[in-house]
């Protein structure tokens, strides 16, 4: 199989690595004397990551890294890698080159029905999402294909068209509005409005957020997990990837036609334990009934990752999921010794293990939002401001 990486580092040229006659698996990382593909990049590990071919799929797994893996703007343990697909090791970006040089994608620069697909802006748990116009409104919109592998298994067609019939139901100013969803000949398609990128992909290419920004964030999210709550939804999967800003800078809350119903006690029921690992609830990883809080917990960690470039836990999905239900995060204090201790404190209560120790829902989350954003920010170098009393944070297990 043709196999080459196109390696490109912050200010030099880009380079040819041709992996077609390697001997595999392969690991790249910055130390030569463990890594096939040395990158001399500081934020990468020694051994940072290892790719390998199975049943003629280019497969890539992270080797226990300091920053983790990315993959098309997703942090991964263990993923498939396709042709045009970007792999980010620290501040390297590797482009990959599968096969006899078939175009990024089959559908880019097709017409389906009313719809030109210029270029892939992301891929989703069902398909790719395309950059793409709307010929009769001349407008710019995102189109997500229904994956080709799915096309003919009708339960996960239902599922995609459910989804996005359930989304497209919904309207607030921090949730991404779905416009449309169709089929036009094998294809079905999700029609939305056209955003800027994710908090992920500002969190990749520019380093952690600002007090400030990570406010917004949280006040918006918050806003939209509002009006979730209002239609009696639990979203599941709160997480940067899945918040997206648009031209003017809001903020907005993505896929939440995977929500979970509530019923009238309150709870939503798991028919599967669902959500992202490093984003999880405990509550939500046990799989039992939750609420609200889940989604507040899970923005928690959001804001955290955001402020501090790491996530709460490290390790295997099954090592951070046990972590999310047994074990303190870290001091963030230390994390983060100049953000606002409000924010800290704040983002700390969102993590809290036992739900009844969180806020009690989003409105309470966004009031307190409100009221940090409401400080004078620090003048640019300033000292942080002085802390009367050191906080002593309550150390809890969730004993469900």
């Amino acid at each position: 199989m043709n196999l080459k990486l196109h390696l490109t580092l912050a200010d030099t040229p880009t380079k040819v690595i041709d992996l077609t006659d390697a001997t595999l698996p392969t690991v790249i990382g910055r130390d030569s004397e463990v890594s096939q593909v040395v990158i001399p990049d500081s934020q990468s590990s020694r051994a940072h990551c290892s790719l390998d071919i199975e049943d003629d799929k280019v497969m890539v797994e992270d080797m226990g890294s300091r920053n983790g893996t990315w993959l098309n703007g997703q942090p991964i343990t263990r993923a498939r890698a396709y042709h045009g697909d970007i792999l980010k090791l620290g501040k390297t970006h590797l482009t990959f080159e599968i096969g006899d040089n078939k175009p990024i994608d089959p559908l880019v620069g097709q017409r389906l029905g009313g719809f030109e697909l210029q270029e892939v802006v992301g891929r989703g748990r069902y398909g790719t999402v395309f950059k793409g116009s709307q010929i009769n409104l001349g407008r710019q919109v995102a189109v997500k294909v229904l994956a080709e592998e799915y096309r003919g298994d009708p339960e996960k067609v239902q599922s995609f068209l459910t989804e996005a019939r359930r989304a497209g139901r919904l309207n607030h100013p921090h949730l991404v509005q779905v416009h449309d969803v169709c089929q036009v000949g094998d294809n079905y398609l999700l029609i939305m409005e056209l955003m800027k990128g994710s908090t992920a992909d500002i969190l990749r290419d520019h380093g952690p957020f600002d007090d400030e920004r990570v406010l917004r964030v949280m006040q918006h999210i918050g806003r939209a997990l509002g009006y979730a709550e209002s239609q009696r939804l639990v979203h599941r999967d709160v997480k940067p990837d899945n918040i997206l800003v648009n031209e003017e800078g809001l903020y907005k809350l993505a896929d939440l036609g995977i929500a979970a119903p509530i019923a009238d006690n309150g709870q939503a029921t798991q028919e599967r334990i669902f959500g992202s690992p490093h984003y999880v609830a405990p509550e939500q990883a046990r799989g039992g009934s939750i609420d609200g809080r889940a989604d507040l917990y899970a923005l928690g960690c959001t804001a955290w990752h955001l402020l501090t470039g790491k996530t709460v836990f490290q390790g295997s999905n099954r090592q951070v999921v046990l972590a999310h239900i047994n074990t303190e995060p870290e001091d963030l204090d230390k994390l983060a010794p100049n953000a606002n201790e409000d924010l800290i404190e704040l983002i700390e209560d969102l993590l809290e293990k036992d739900p009844d120790e969180r806020p009690k829902n989003a409105a309470e989350l966004v009031a307190k939002v409100d009221e940090i954003l409401k400080q004078p920010p620090r003048a640019k170098g300033a000292p942080p401001r002085p802390r009367m009393v050191k906080r002593v944070r309550r150390r809890r297990r969730y004993r469900g």
